[in-house]
């Protein structure tokens, strides 16, 4: 209850992870665990959640920023700055990126 767009796909992606499948709008209509699960699914595969290696495709919206030929091909990146009055456990802060790293397969 009370969710948005965002955390609906996230709730269907970790369905996918484990094997179900469900329609959007069913979350929507649906919104709680008891009255979604009925209309869940069997999905056709689970999606590996391993590291992935090797060379990747480029997608096409990454091929058509590459045939734009931009001057600065950094244009694109997004920084961020985190302050914290007290400071940030280093180790911490480096364990939490490699796993997210680790995570996303970008």
């Amino acid at each position: 209850l009370g969710g948005d767009s965002i955390k609906a796909l996230q709730v269907s992606s970790r369905l996918l992870q484990t094997g179900y499948k469900m329609v959007m709008r069913d979350l929507f209509h649906h919104p709680t665990i008891a009255a979604l699960s009925p209309h869940l699914q069997t999905a056709g595969k689970i999606a590996s959640q391993e590291e992935v290696t090797g060379d990747v495709a480029l997608t096409p919206i990454q091929r058509w920023f590459f045939e734009q030929n931009p001057a600065d091909l950094h244009h694109s990146n997004q920084s961020f700055m985190q302050y914290r009055q007290q400071g940030f456990d280093e180790a911490a802060l480096r364990q939490t990126m490699k796993k997210i790293v680790e995570h996303h397969d970008a």
